[in-house]
């Protein structure tokens, strides 16, 4: 140790060199080391045996299928062994550092083989094994720095002095993920499923390293070893080692620093490959209301290193992680800029005399803004907007060294943000029960999170989300497709209704009919004519046919006429008869029983023949023929038609008034989302018009898997829009919506500022 360096001068008491002395300290840090891992890895063996079943489920081939349900029996079988293993190797890590041996998981090369030759004979999986453990090593190392560093120093002290590497701690990330590793050879599993382990455990169980680290750094605090230590951040990286190797007196404050780089002027172009570049001009002019809103900044106040501004993103990205992986809130966007300056000032031992630089603070206070509108946007589903709002530090980050991000209408990282956003619009719980869409989106979220923002493929996660929404998108049109044809069906057959109860209410309206006439016009004869109707709408010459018999009918059914009807027209309007029951499916026993009835009757009442029972014929008058209010039940289908129609009939229910919210509601395009507002209690409705009735001009809303929400007139859907119970869902993508928003704030804010009086100079 050197003695130079303030933070290792440390005053030990008579009790910590006695505990020391004692070897009481390790077991106890070892005690806190297992009692915070042991759950996190018993969680993790449940959560992969959920994993597991799920891979197997959706197995390409048998083969597959197979090798994952063997492993999920093996893993169920074993787990209890593994936690135990896990456990003994972390204990041999501690024997080891007593026994001031540190290398805790040395391997041993085959007799004879120099180390280069024998790399090139690394069997390819065993390879992508040791890259996928050093991934989950360099990772941990990097977002959990400040405790390591604390780690570095503290351990020092219980090593008897020896200056200790990251992974010569014995609670080092290193260590964690190769005991994890060791305890592979327990199982019978194929490589396949060993890397699976690595990433679920990298996901579930390196978030868990933070409390038990806490924890640990406590306790030796409490023990009076270096409590009073601060973290700092070399200028020569960001690495745990280099900062603290760094000369203090090159971080005092009162020696000069470079200028932070210009994060602006980097043109990330692996983000962005194709080179277009379409300039958002909301942005320039938030631009300027930005720079006109500064005052000079001093420029003797230090700024802070795009290192150090790295370094607390990256910590502030791993616990976001966290709250996804443990379902927790995130902080709102506008209490993010808050958090990194008190991060900032935290990390870096002269925090508190620094600044963050000018251009920057204006990149964080815009990104905090983009995203407050995106977890306020009414256009987005609750669910969907905390997921994006989690996006906000890898956006930021990204911000902070490429702008055009912001500036750059054709930047992949924008429009995957705009791509979500727009097909999201009509995304609900309800429609989405098996979760594949949300899942979807939080899968994206945590490939985000976990990456790098040099390394993150928006391009690809474009391409990757373009074919999921358009498979998602082809199941809805064929189910809307059945849904609109459906809808037409019945519209047809509606309007084939509404046709014949016109025909048969008009020429039935002035004559009283015998009973049995009465009941043929209004069952089979509706029948006739509905089904008339339907298969001759462009044929009207046949249609008319049909019509015309009911004339007939009731010229030989009435009683009071000039001149009665011959034998010949009754014969023939029987026959017509017999013909029009065939066409509704009449069985033949049926159709001679009926024309047998009615023959008889129409000769009787035109005094052809006497009546053989001497009884009166019963006549119905129209007003008793169309009430439904007596035998309700009894009465033919078409004239319960007719009763609806006059009672709901949505025309005469609602005022047809061409106002602004009748020419909105006729301006609707199919594809467009609207939300109906529902009561209090339960959820709004999100539905897209699908279809305009090229009958009666009636829109067809469907849900986001095509099935129909509701059906409303244009006089219905302007009511709507008058009362406040539908709006229009915007798909204008969400940076656009965003950014205009932003500039007509500032724009609006600037010009209130100018319009108020300055106080005259005394």
């Amino acid at each position: 140790m050197t003695a130079k360096d303030p933070n290792n001068i440390v005053n030990i008491s008579p009790e910590l060199k006695e505990k020391l002395s004692q070897g009481k300290i390790l077991p106890e840090i070892h005690k806190i080391y297992i009692r915070g891992l042991k759950p996190a890895i018993r969680d993790y063996y449940d959560k992969l045996d959920d994993s597991l079943f799920d891979l197997a489920e959706k197995a390409e081939s048998n083969q597959l299928q197979n090798e994952y349900f063997t492993a999920m029996r093996e893993v169920r079988k074993k787990k209890d062994l593994m936690v135990r293993k896990f456990s003994e190797h972390i204990q041999q890590v501690f024997k080891k550092f007593k026994a001031a041996k540190y290398n805790y998981f040395n391997k041993k090369s085959a007799p004879g083989v120099d180390t280069g030759d024998a790399l090139s004979l690394v069997d390819e999986s065993e390879l992508d094994q040791e890259l996928a453990v050093s991934n989950i090593i360099e990772k941990a190392n990097t977002f959990l720095h400040q405790q390591l560093f604390a780690f570095e120093k503290r351990f020092t002290l219980l090593a008897a002095g020896h200056e200790l590497k990251t992974h010569e701690i014995p609670v080092s990330p290193e260590v964690t993920v190769k005991s994890f590793t060791e305890t592979f050879s327990h199982l019978n599993v194929s490589v396949t499923v060993e890397l699976i382990m690595l990433k679920l455990f990298e996901r579930s169980l390196i978030p868990n390293l933070t409390s038990p680290y806490q924890e640990i750094n406590d306790f030796l605090i409490k023990e009076g070893i270096y409590p009073n230590l601060k973290f700092r951040v070399g200028r020569g990286g960001s690495a745990p080692q280099r900062m603290a190797s760094q000369p203090p007196q090159d971080r005092d404050a009162d020696h000069p620093q470079p200028d932070l780089p210009d994060y602006a002027g980097n043109d990330m172009t692996s983000a962005n490959p194709s080179g277009a570049y379409v300039t958002d001009s909301h942005y320039e002019m938030i631009n300027q209301f930005m720079n006109r809103r500064h005052i000079p900044q001093n420029m003797n106040i230090p700024v802070f290193e795009g290192n150090v501004v790295d370094n607390v993103l990256g910590v502030l990205q791993m616990e976001e992680l966290q709250n996804l992986n443990s379902r927790q809130h995130s902080i709102s966007p506008t209490e993010v800029k808050n958090e990194l300056l008190n991060r900032l000032k935290s990390f870096d031992q002269n925090g508190e005399q620094k600044q963050i630089k000018q251009q920057d603070e204006d990149t964080i206070d815009l990104v905090g803004m983009l995203f407050q509108f995106l977890v306020e946007d009414r256009n987005l589903p609750h669910r969907i907007q905390a997921l994006l709002g989690k996006l906000q530090i890898p956006y930021l980050h990204l911000a902070l060294h490429d702008r055009k991000v912001l500036s750059n209408k054709d930047n992949p990282a924008r429009k995957l943000l705009d791509n979500i956003a727009k097909a999201s619009v009509g995304w609900t719980e309800e429609d989405d029960k098996k979760g594949k869409f949300i899942n979807k989106i939080e899968s994206m979220v945590q490939t985000i999170l976990e990456s790098e923002y040099t390394e993150i493929d928006f391009s690809g996660l474009i391409e990757d989300f373009s074919s999921f929404s358009e498979k998602n998108s082809k199941r809805m049109q064929v189910i809307e497709k059945r849904t609109s044809e459906k809808a037409l069906g019945q519209e047809r057959i509606m309007r084939a209704k509404e046709k014949t109860a016109h025909v048969l209410q008009k020429k039935m309206k002035n004559h009283s009919l015998p009973e049995l006439v009465t009941e043929l016009l209004l069952t089979p004869w509706a029948n006739v004519l509905i089904l008339a109707h339907l298969r001759h709408q462009n044929e009207p010459e046949k249609i008319d046919y049909y019509e015309k018999f009911v004339d007939k009918l009731i010229y030989v059914s009435v009683k009071e006429k000039k001149q009665m009807a011959t034998n010949a027209q009754i014969s023939h309007v029987v026959d017509h008869l017999s013909k029009g029951l065939r066409l509704v499916a009449f069985d033949e026993h049926s159709i001679k029983e009926k024309s047998k009835q009615l023959y008889q009757l129409l000769l009787e009442i035109n005094q052809i023949e006497e009546s053989k029972d001497e009884t009166e014929h019963k006549f119905v008058l129209p007003q008793e023929a169309f009430n439904v209010a007596q035998d309700a039940e009894e009465k033919p289908e078409i004239v319960h038609f007719i009763a609806n129609r006059s009672i709901n009939d949505p025309d005469q229910q609602v005022e047809h008034l061409e106002d602004e919210h009748y020419e909105k509601a006729k301006a609707m395009q199919t594809g467009e989302w609207i939300e109906f507002v529902t009561e209090e209690d339960t959820e709004n409705i999100r539905a897209k018009l699908s279809w305009i009735s090229p009958i009666s001009n009636k829109l067809l809303f469907v849900n986001s898997r095509g099935v129909k929400v509701t059906d409303k007139s244009l006089d219905e859907l302007a009511n709507d829009f008058r009362c406040g119970k539908a709006n229009v869902l915007q798909q204008i993508p969400i940076f656009d919506r965003a950014m205009k928003a932003i500039a007509t704030k500032m724009a609006d804010k600037e010009e209130q500022e100018a319009a108020k009086p300055t106080d005259s100079a005394g």
